[in-house]
């Protein structure tokens, strides 16, 4: 059966640059493009360079941004799930700094108003998992989306919510979470997230449910743990990988590389420890290969790569 690729295509605006601007000030991009991006979109592309069966489920709009990942929708092969003429599809200011680290400015369209009726017509009974950005469930969709999933909670979830996992309404969030998600972030994420879940109350020493905020990842998996009762993954770049399943925390080295720029990184690691369980790879062995992906994926510019881009790059991280 197939994974479900819930989220949006979008498009991004890259912009290299030596350093962020500080407030006033001007910079000059070295470089700049434009490509079809957005967290889902880039998750999908890992899946079929594994050559894993799944479908993307992004909305497409109407308007001159639909029109381009429209085009690129159909070249690429994929199905278009979701047509809404209601407005245009939104776009994203990728600032790439000469580290290779990356600051996003996000200005959301269609992608960003999920509707259940939307999903209501999908034909579920083809999959058997599903993947979800945070980005929709960060606003107006949010509460369509957390509906949906819990009507669908005898498939694997696969949620990684991204940078804006501190904006996501706490009861999606807990939509979400009562589904047990295999919940997949980075160690900013996961340490934001726990920490502003569990500011103290008034007259309370600890957290919001009389938990001690989160010190160190140990303590942020085990809280994350405790919410979804599934298997948690974070990211720590040039360190590796933690997993956790509640029992101890381990550890997974990263792959040596050369870093162009880190869009789409995390989105092609969720995309390729999707592929490696659904290929019958264990937990471990999936976020090796999702390491390796995450690896092969930075040394390039922009977030996906074609067919034999990425058997090249894999190759040459083993």
């Amino acid at each position: 059966m197939k994974t479900l690729v819930v989220g949006a295509a979008m498009i991004d605006m890259l912009m290299k640059i030596e350093a962020l601007p500080k407030s006033g000030e001007d910079v000059l991009c070295s470089e700049s493009g434009i490509v079809i991006g957005g967290c889902a979109y880039n998750a999908a592309n890992t899946l079929r360079n594994l050559e894993s069966d799944a479908d993307l489920c992004v909305p497409v709009g109407k308007g001159p941004y639909a029109d381009m990942i429209r085009s690129e929708l159909e070249r690429c092969g994929y199905d278009i799930l979701i047509q809404d003429d209601s407005q245009d599809n939104g776009y994203c200011l990728d600032l790439v700094e000469a580290t290779g680290e990356r600051t996003f400015i996000t200005a959301q369209g269609i992608e960003g108003a999920f509707q259940k009726k939307w999903l209501d017509s999908l034909d579920m009974d083809q999959y058997d998992s599903i993947y979800v950005a945070g980005y929709q469930v960060c606003g107006q969709g949010g509460q369509a989306i957390g509906e949906w999933l819990c009507g669908h909670g005898d498939k694997q979830i696969f949620f990684a919510p991204g940078p804006v996992i501190c904006s996501i309404d706490a009861a999606v969030m807990e939509k979400i979470f009562s589904v047990h998600p295999i919940l997949h972030l980075n160690e900013k994420e996961a340490m934001d997230f726990t920490r502003a879940s569990n500011q103290p109350d008034p007259g309370n020493s600890g957290g919001a449910d009389g938990y001690v905020p989160a010190e160190d990842i140990l303590d942020a998996v085990r809280e994350l743990h405790s919410r979804t009762g599934n298997l948690v993954i974070v990211t720590l770049g040039e360190k590796g990988t933690v997993y956790y399943e509640g029992d101890e925390l381990h550890t997974v080295p990263s792959v040596k590389t050369t870093v162009v720029d880190t869009i789409g990184a995390g989105d092609s690691h969720i995309g390729a420890v999707i592929g490696g369980l659904k290929k019958g790879l264990g937990r471990e062995e999936s976020i090796r290969l999702a390491n390796r992906v995450a690896a092969a994926v930075v040394s390039v510019h922009g977030p996906v790569m074609d067919k034999e881009t990425f058997e090249k790059k894999m190759e040459e991280h083993l």
